[in-house]
């Protein structure tokens, strides 16, 4: 279902995309009108806006960022959440994010932020990387003071802890293969002022996803179609070649209880 996108006014355009488009379709469409690339994860590509206000996170098959991306929509603003503008569909289950264009920042900044929250999980392994694209660039001004002391009982922080617990419950319940939290370093980016931003706290455990594939654990894949497994192997965690070609064929083998 199309959510409403909330940007007041841009000069430049943000495409019209037809909800059978695929990712790539997107990504081009997202291209010829002047967007470009700030980022690749492992599991989405991430284009700015010709005035680097926006990204548009476009992944074909990604169901923890899009459990994230939902909950900012329905939810209020955070001071220390991403703001998610609008979530358009692809063909399937894929996805275009559009929010607000953000920057690298200072390990010493961000593990502040995750320590506050205390809900750090490691490496995320098969989660998406720098999930707002927001790998590239630099923020344009410089970081206020910082208020680390004062963030454990900050009224948004206590907010943010709980929705995060909120939604980690609903994958739990949703995904056999859910790896949770994913809350690290990594996954705080800053805005051109300096405020911080948790940015993909979630994930489904992809390495998890491509073992079964790989053993033909079907019963372990009961949460997804072949569908979406086609199109789990379409992120741009893997790269074309005979590795890839071999677990396309190996869905192909698998008896799923639904295609």
């Amino acid at each position: 279902m199309a959510r409403p996108v909330r940007v007041a006014d841009p000069w430049f355009v943000i495409p019209t995309l037809d909800p059978e488009s695929t990712a790539d379709a997107a990504r081009e469409s997202f291209e010829a009108a002047g967007w470009y690339l700030a980022g690749t994860g492992d599991w989405a590509w991430v284009l700015a806006s010709p005035d680097d206000t926006l990204a548009a996170r476009i992944t074909p098959f990604d169901p923890a960022f899009r459990l994230f991306a939902e909950a900012c929509l329905a939810g209020s603003p955070n001071e220390f959440l991403v703001r998610v503008d609008g979530l358009v569909p692809l063909r399937h289950k894929g996805y275009v994010v559009l929010m607000e264009r953000l920057y690298p920042v200072d390990e010493a900044r961000s593990s502040r932020l995750v320590e506050a929250l205390g809900s750090g999980s490691g490496s995320g392994s098969g989660s998406s990387s720098s999930s707002s694209g927001n790998g590239g660039g630099n923020a344009t001004t410089a970081a206020p003071p910082d208020r680390s002391g004062e963030l454990a009982g900050h009224p948004d922080i206590v907010d943010l802890r709980r929705r995060i617990n909120d939604l980690l419950a609903v994958g739990a319940r949703h995904f056999e293969l859910w790896g949770g939290a994913d809350v690290r370093p990594g996954n705080i980016l800053q805005t051109p002022s300096g405020d911080l931003r948790l940015t993909d706290p979630l994930f489904v455990h992809g390495p998890s996803i491509v073992e079964a594939i790989r053993d033909g654990r079907a019963e372990a894949l009961e949460d997804f179609s072949r569908t979406d497994l086609a199109d789990f192997l379409r992120i741009p965690a893997f790269a074309r070649g005979s590795e890839t070609a071999a677990l396309r064929a190996a869905v192909g083998e698998l008896r799923l209880t639904h295609s």
